[in-house]
């Protein structure tokens, strides 16, 4: 799943929330007893903003008239004086402590947006902050959307990067891919001389069908092995034969999870594949990063590089070096680390820079 759920919860627990659970249950209570338009989850409601200034109307004048005043001076905030939600919520807690209505705080932000008359902006908030039972399958299946999860496409150009890369090793590679989707790079790695044995792990039903579908069509040398899982939940259960695996593989798929999240991702994967008997085991991924083009698109969760995207999902748009220093905190050696700009990808005719990555475990 994205990272939204973790991240808001983050962004509380960072801010100085002392009960960060109780609090998103009680605004998701809030949401759900206010009635906002139920299709505001995934399109705009046919009323426009009007609907939602409505449904929130009664509950945002029991917010004390200060911190509704900090709540409007969020737009300009978080969008002309380069601020982030971290910040807005930050101010109202150091101001009002114990006596901040958070619940009603945090729902008179997106009374502002709507105020402003900024549909995409409150459109993203409501889809991040606010939970309305929010379904990521029907956004997925979504034909409008330009990331099409569920179109077939070439395998990425990462695939034949790291073929090239380890075909001189003489290594016979058991895959373990994250985030598998649809199999477009895996039909790609299924079909190298190199590949013994591959595991695919993906959330998705949906995709995991389609996926089996294109293997019977294009019958691959290695047959796959499928599973629907949360990938964080497999890494920690670590049966086998996913176990088996001495390449780990995920491409954009990284981004999505909390800070905490991917530390645990990292630390499982190093302990994986630091139990390799052979001593060669790998870890390749491709995670967009600064400079992708939706990089500073929508609204600023933590400065300078995690938005919230016009699609309602949180992205981490690393730099290089941070990227380069999370790994090496992590344990990893880099084998390769190189930028490629990825056109199209994400929207027809724009440019994403992915990191491509290629690391082992250190042996110390």
């Amino acid at each position: 799943m994205p990272a939204n759920f973790t991240r808001r919860r983050d962004l509380l627990a960072e801010a100085g929330v002392p009960e960060p659970d109780a609090a998103l249950s009680e605004l998701t209570r809030e949401v759900s007893a206010l009635g906002l338009p139920a299709e505001w989850s995934t399109t705009p409601p046919p009323s426009g903003l009007g609907a939602v200034r409505e449904a929130l109307s009664t509950r945002l004048f029991r917010v004390p008239a200060e911190q509704r005043r900090l709540a409007r001076l969020v737009p300009e905030w978080i969008i002309k004086r380069s601020g982030d939600l971290a910040s807005a919520l930050w101010l109202p807690l150091a101001e009002h402590g114990a006596a901040l209505d958070l619940s009603g705080y945090l729902l008179a932000i997106l009374g502002a947006l709507a105020d402003e008359g900024r549909e995409r902006e409150s459109q993203a908030y409501a889809r991040f902050m606010l939970d309305l039972q929010f379904d990521w399958r029907r956004m997925y299946a979504d034909p409008r959307l330009a990331y099409g999860f569920m179109r077939e496409r070439e395998p990425n150009p990462l695939v034949w990067r790291l073929l090239e890369e380890l075909r001189p090793r003489g290594l016979r590679l058991g895959v373990l891919e994250l985030g598998c989707g649809i199999g477009n790079d895996a039909l790609g790695l299924l079909g190298s001389e190199l590949v013994d044995s591959y595991t695919g792990i993906d959330i998705s039903e949906r995709a995991l069908e389609a996926f089996e579908k294109r293997v019977a069509r294009e019958r691959p040398r290695v047959p796959p092995r499928l599973i629907r899982s949360d990938f964080l939940e497999l890494l920690e259960r670590l049966t086998v034969p996913e176990a088996e695996a001495n390449l780990v593989y995920s491409y954009s798929s990284l981004h999505y999870f909390s800070s905490g999240e991917l530390r645990r991702i990292l630390q499982l994967v190093h302990r994986l594949l630091r139990s390799r008997q052979s001593g060669q085991a790998f870890f390749c991924f491709g995670i967009k990063g600064a400079g992708s083009v939706w990089d500073g698109q929508g609204l600023p969760l933590y400065r300078p590089d995690v938005w919230i995207n016009w699609d309602g999902q949180s992205r981490w748009f690393p730099t290089r070096g941070a990227l380069a220093h999370q790994l090496d905190e992590a344990g990893y050696e880099i084998r390769f680390h190189e930028l490629h700009d990825h056109w199209g990808y994400s929207e027809l005719g724009r440019r994403d820079v992915f990191h491509y990555v290629l690391c082992s475990p250190r042996r110390v």
